[in-house]
């Protein structure tokens, strides 16, 4: 399921969103910042192979693999973020976001920064992994009109 909620201040948004991570006790819960919280000093590779180590993997998800591929951030994957532009950095946020299995996925401002291309193929991973039934409940909070 995809849920989608406007990013603005509105009372009922924001009470939404400080509790929607209680539908899910016991469970991982990934969230993606906007911009992303992600380490400027390891490789974006590194920093994938981590987080699926963190999670009992020995690589990233499949899904996190088809992401790279409909994202076209291959070329991503060698840099270190420190110097990458805010919509890389969201790209890499997204990736780290997808490199291990979760129950629940929250986006907020999952766009911000990116092109065209990239905002519709970002739109188009969340609702992937929203439609396909052992894929996370994700909810998005952005203003961005391609989620119109």
């Amino acid at each position: 399921m995809l849920e989608l909620l406007p990013l603005t201040e509105s009372e009922a948004t924001q009470e939404r969103a400080r509790t929607w991570g209680q539908d899910f006790p016991g469970q991982a819960v990934w969230v993606l910042w906007s911009p992303p919280v992600i380490d400027d000093d390891a490789t974006l590779i590194a920093q994938l192979l981590l987080a699926a180590a963190r999670a009992g993997l020995d690589e990233p998800t499949d899904l996190c693999d088809f992401a790279v591929d409909a994202l076209d951030a291959e070329a991503l994957l060698h840099r270190v973020p420190a110097p990458m532009s805010r919509g890389e950095r969201q790209i890499c946020g997204l990736l780290l976001m997808l490199a291990a299995p979760c129950d629940a996925l929250f986006a907020i401002d999952p766009t911000a920064g990116l092109d065209l291309a990239r905002r519709k193929a970002v739109r188009s991973l969340l609702e992937d992994c929203a439609s396909l039934p052992s894929q996370p409940h994700v909810m998005c909070v952005s203003d961005d009109p391609i989620f119109q």
